[in-house]
């Protein structure tokens, strides 16, 4: 018996061929990031961000973050492929229900972020040199663009919306694991329906604990990063710059995290969802049973839109990683004369 849902092979199949392939998304990544670095560094944006040159202080107390965000995003890359490597070599199997493979970069960026957390609330929170007074009380979202936090919850939701409706349409196997999507052949009564492995219960679970985490440490980490006392007035326009940049990428972090996930569950749910006919040995006269799934559209669809959202995580990790590693330009103490608004409120 076999399943299939095209006898001729076409560009088209060579096109989703490579775009399978996170070796060769990666590479777009990196071609993407590369036009958009050079662009930007000749922009009158960039060029204004790095005109707020740092104090020794203010680089002595966000430089650490900031390295540990890019070196992170780093880590979230070379663990997704070391993942992929080590699982298809080492623990591939039919009865293997590999959940690590979907949670893996949540997991990762969640303990990246987390060691943000651990270093503002350990060396990052220090008392002011001076009382800055400001108009108002800080949140975890003063330092994070609107569009950003929009994006996220809309991947945040995708991700959820996904595992819930995958989970829902599995069915269990000998063992009681939610793994597989039943397929039914119409009009044939006495053919087995298709059971074929999708993105069920049994991945979903262990990626939604998992979500709950990275969500919950990622809203502490933006807490933090804001409510911490400025260090002097002389310092908050440095300071104010250096936070939106470590709430960005922390959330490009987690963004990402959830891409890559949801890349790989939507992959899932298109080999399996898209399986249209049946051949079995012997039967109809050779011809195929037509095997139909409600969602077979949107899986098909999903299947094509899985690279672009690994292309988009890839291109954000790479941007975190260069804005964290990069160098910028500190001037001694006293240089800056920079006195932040005047204020109500006194933030110690």
């Amino acid at each position: 018996m076999s399943m299939r849902g095209s006898n001729v092979f076409n560009p088209v199949q060579m096109v989703e061929g490579a775009l399978s392939l996170s070796p060769v998304l990666f590479g777009i990544a990196l071609l993407v990031v590369g036009f958009t670095v050079t662009i930007a560094s000749g922009s009158t944006r960039w060029a204004a961000h790095d005109s707020v040159v740092e104090t020794r202080s203010v680089r002595k107390r966000y430089a650490r973050e900031r390295r540990t965000l890019g070196i992170a995003a780093l880590v979230v890359v070379a663990l997704f492929f070391a993942e992929f490597l080590f699982r298809g070599y080492f623990f591939a199997g039919p009865d293997l229900v590999s959940w690590w493979q979907f949670a893996t970069p949540i997991v990762v960026a969640a303990l990246g972020i987390g060691a943000i957390l651990v270093q503002i609330m350990t060396r990052g929170t220090t008392r002011p040199e001076a009382p800055v007074m400001l108009p108002a009380r800080r949140s975890w979202t003063s330092f994070s663009s609107r569009s950003a936090l929009i994006g996220g919850g809309l991947v945040i939701l995708a991700l959820v919306a996904t595992t819930l409706a995958a989970g829902f349409a599995s069915t269990p196997n000998g063992e009681g694991q939610y793994v597989w999507l039943t397929i039914p052949v119409p009009n044939e009564a006495a053919i087995d329906p298709i059971r074929v492995r999708s993105y069920g219960w049994a991945y979903g679970v262990p990626v939604l604990a998992c979500l709950i985490a990275l969500v919950g440490v990622t809203w502490a980490t933006l807490d933090r990063n804001a409510a911490r006392p400025y260090l002097s007035p002389e310092t908050v326009t440095a300071e104010r710059m250096a936070r939106r940049a470590i709430a960005r990428d922390g959330l490009r972090v987690a963004m990402a995290a959830m891409l890559l996930t949801l890349a790989s569950s939507w992959r899932l749910v298109a080999s399996s969802g898209s399986i249209s006919q049946l051949t079995i040995m012997g039967q109809n006269g050779g011809e195929h049973y037509e095997a139909s799934w409600r969602y077979a559209e949107l899986a098909v669809a999903a299947g094509w839109a899985a690279p672009f959202l690994e292309i988009a995580a890839f291109v954000l990790l790479l941007l975190v990683a260069h804005s964290g590693l990069r160098s910028r330009p500190v001037v001694p103490e006293g240089s800056i004369n920079t006195t932040s608004p005047a204020g109500a409120e006194v933030v110690s």
